[in-house]
């Protein structure tokens, strides 16, 4: 042959027919197919070219024809276009005045030059989809940069990391670094240090110039990670390369939850999105139809065929590893696991949940994996976090299963109590999940429509929704089940404008995902920096707690004005950045009457001597737009306090106020004395024989699933004794750890 199916016209490929001899014919003149081949996958066929496509999306052995000179103008365009966006965007940033915020948050000073940069960006990336070839480069310089400009724009408007909480973080570091142990009496997340250390470890400093520039360049970096993790999932997906990007971009802008800071959360972010990556990628179960003998559920399945039809799977087929990279893959699957587990509360549970749901769904051939999985998070509950539970085991248990006082608790209590204009930001934040949601449904209906099945994106996205159950979180779970659903989400919201894994989107989908990316974007600054009025840390703020710490070396303990108690807020001033075991905070009702200082002074008498009640104006802002106080409530509640008899200004300034109250020489306030340091396990009878389980239950379990990952479907006989060793062990170990609760009670 001197010419290929590839060069020749599709009115060709009857004519090459004979030449191939293809389909061979047998004595009885119909025609079958060879045995020994394997089934081929028509949505991975190319029917423009006749060849399978690469994993890319693109087919076919030919190289692509060179670009045109009006494919280059429109990629120079667009270059060019990238860069006025960039300069349009950087233009005015210096005129901002973050003084002159409103409820709002940093939408309301924004300059106009900086809307009209990232729309122009916007544009910029929607025309890069629209491109006829796909321009890597291109489209993550545009992403990259999206980041930067979304995400970063803080690092160059304040002159302080934001969030207080990021700074208590850094006195976790401080201490870890400065004693080389923790605290697990001092505070609930010392029971899960494995962030904290992890950090003191890297940056081999808890002092705060070393710290600070970690702190305010986290939230860029963390997202820019998180797109690379994300790309794990996207890989193992048949979606078109358009849909891939729009999927990456709506992850960028829908980001808004603020957990990408400083934080164990944002680092078990990633842990979380890198575990599933390579559950998906690696140890997918192969489709194979499953038989069943049972009438009704044979029927229910033909039914559902008839209206559906017989779809084929969303996932490319599993990438091929060598036996022993498996059991590597599986040491770091683990490993991932783990490092979650000693760092954070809730994140383990989205990721033992999330492995037990794809191996539910027949899409992870790990059988064992949620078993050890849940070994290990137990484990370290009993025994490592004994000095939290064994104190709080009525907190933790107390909301479980009550989804109305978690739904109350996340939502209804915070959208009752704001201002007007803050309320603004919480519907735009509950508007903008809906659409998300909204967006994936339509998504995964439309590839339905197409015989498309896309199982792994349905079990990513509800099972994370099962953490409502567990407990109301402070009031956020809500806001934690949006992070963990959100990359999912994001991709099946892609679909719903891209849902051909193949095909270029028409130009009324680019259109409707133009329009659609333009209202994300602008209610981004809404719902991501609402509350910038009190979330911002400012100089003055600082050098106040820089004050105390060196007028009070010994610490003290400090009363702040907050909401109601029971819902445990955290202060708007970075107090505890270091010597964290000798700051105690404790907060009081503020006054509706800011007048009226009764109650406040009420309970700076019982604390005693030594107590120290700061107001910030982040606070005080918090409270007119958070809870719905007058405007002018900070300066009416600073002038009371002044005026109160026996009240005396340590320290003052305009964004921070330090009182105490004048007790007499007769009262000296109480000694400082150090906390207990070290892990404490909490003995009981059986504590012991429980390690003795738990080593034995871990190795056993171990061997399993490293067999399991060497030898596939092949190791399922071979499993069979270890899985019969392990039902005793793990009897015997939850019976050790009932004891264990039990207790206490």
């Amino acid at each position: 042959m001197t010419a290929t199916l590839l060069d020749r016209p599709p009115a060709d490929l009857t004519s090459a027919a004979p030449e191939l001899d293809w389909p061979p014919a047998n004595r009885g003149g119909r025609h079958r197919l060879p045995a020994h081949l394997p089934p081929v996958d028509l949505s991975e066929l190319d029917l423009v070219s006749a060849t399978p496509r690469r994993a890319g999306g693109s087919g076919g052995r030919h190289r692509a024809p060179r670009p045109g000179s009006g494919h280059i103008l429109a990629v120079t365009t667009l270059c060019l276009l990238t860069l006025g966006a960039v300069a349009l965007c950087a233009m005015q940033l210096h005129t901002v005045d973050l003084a002159v915020m409103n409820g709002l948050g940093l939408i309301s000073v924004l300059p106009v030059t900086m809307f009209v940069g990232v729309v122009l960006l916007n544009v910029g990336f929607i025309g890069a989809l629209s491109l006829q070839r796909r321009y890597t480069w291109l489209l993550g310089i545009q992403l990259v940069l999206f980041v930067v400009l979304l995400h970063g724009i803080t690092t160059v408007l304040e002159s302080q990391p934001r969030f207080p909480i990021s700074w208590i973080h850094a006195g976790f570091v401080e201490f870890i670094d400065r004693t080389g142990t923790t605290a697990p009496g001092l505070d609930a997340r010392w029971s899960w240090p494995g962030f904290f250390a992890l950090a003191a470890s890297l940056v081999g400093s808890g002092d705060r110039e070393a710290l600070t520039p970690i702190l305010t360049f986290t939230p860029v970096v963390s997202n820019l990670l998180y797109l690379v993790a994300f790309a794990l999932l996207l890989g193992a997906l048949k979606m078109s390369w358009q849909a891939k990007w729009l999927a990456a971009w709506l992850f960028c802008v829908l980001n808004w939850i603020g957990q990408d800071y400083f934080s164990p959360q944002g680092w078990t972010l990633l842990l979380y999105l890198l575990f599933v990556g390579l559950l998906v990628t690696w140890f997918r179960a192969p489709v194979t139809p499953r038989a069943t003998t049972h009438r009704r559920i044979a029927r229910a399945g033909r039914i559902w065929r008839r209206a559906w039809g017989d779809p084929t799977s969303g996932e490319a087929p599993p990438r091929m590893a060598r036996p022993a990279e498996r059991v590597v893959l599986l040491a770091v699957i683990v490993g991932l696991f783990a490092a979650a587990t000693v760092s954070h509360q809730l994140s383990p549970f989205a990721m033992l949940m999330s492995a037990a749901g794809l191996v539910l769904a027949r899409r992870c051939t790990l059988t064992g994996l949620p078993v050890l999985l849940g070994v290990i998070l137990v484990a370290w509950i009993s025994y490592l976090t004994y000095p939290y539970w064994s104190g709080h085991l009525g907190v933790i248990v107390g909301s479980v299963g009550d989804v109305n006082g978690t739904v109350s608790a996340n939502v209804v209590t915070r959208t009752s109590h704001s201002s007007e204009e803050h309320q603004l930001v919480l519907y735009a934040r509950i508007a903008t999940t809906l659409l998300l949601f909204a967006m994936a449904a339509w998504g995964l209906l439309r590839r339905r429509r197409r015989r498309i099945e896309d199982r792994v994106l349905l079990v990513l996205i509800v099972v994370p929704v099962l953490l409502v159950l567990l407990q109301s979180y402070g009031g956020e779970i809500a806001m934690r089940v949006y992070l963990f659903s959100l990359a999912p989400a994001c991709v099946l919201a892609a679909l719903a404008f891209f849902p051909h894994p193949s095909a270029r989107p028409s130009m009324l989908a680019r259109a409707a995902a133009a329009v659609c990316t333009l209202g994300l974007l602008f209610s981004f600054f809404l719902t991501r920096y609402g509350n910038e009025q009190f979330e911002q840390i400012t100089d003055e703020t600082v050098a106040t707690v820089e004050s105390i710490y060196e007028q009070m070396p010994a610490g003290g303990h400090f009363l702040f004005v907050s909401g109601p108690p029971t819902r445990g807020d955290t202060p708007f001033m970075p107090l505890g950045y270091r010597d964290v075991e000798k700051v105690s905070l404790t907060n009081t009702e503020a006054p509706g009457d800011p007048s009226d200082v009764s109650g406040v002074l009420a309970r700076l008498r019982e604390q005693g001597p030594g107590t120290y009640l700061i107001t910030t104006k982040g606070q005080e802002d918090y409270l007119s737009y958070g809870e719905g106080f007058a405007v002018d409530w900070g300066p009416r509640f600073r002038q009371a306090l002044s005026a109160a008899p026996g009240m005396r200004i340590v320290l003052d300034n305009p964004d921070a106020t330090v009182y105490t109250l004048d007790h007499g020489a007769s009262h000296e306030p109480v000694p400082y004395e150090p906390p207990a340091t070290g892990i404490e396990v909490g003995k009981t009878e059986w504590t012991a024989i429980g390690l003795v389980f738990l080593v034995l239950l871990l190795g056993i379990l171990g061997v399993r699933e490293a067999m399991s990952a060497r030898l596939g479907p092949a190791a399922g006989r071979l499993l069979r004794p270890l899985t019969i060793a392990a039902i005793p062990l793990l009897i015997g170990f939850a019976l050790v750890v009932l004891e264990r609760f039990m207790s206490v009670i």
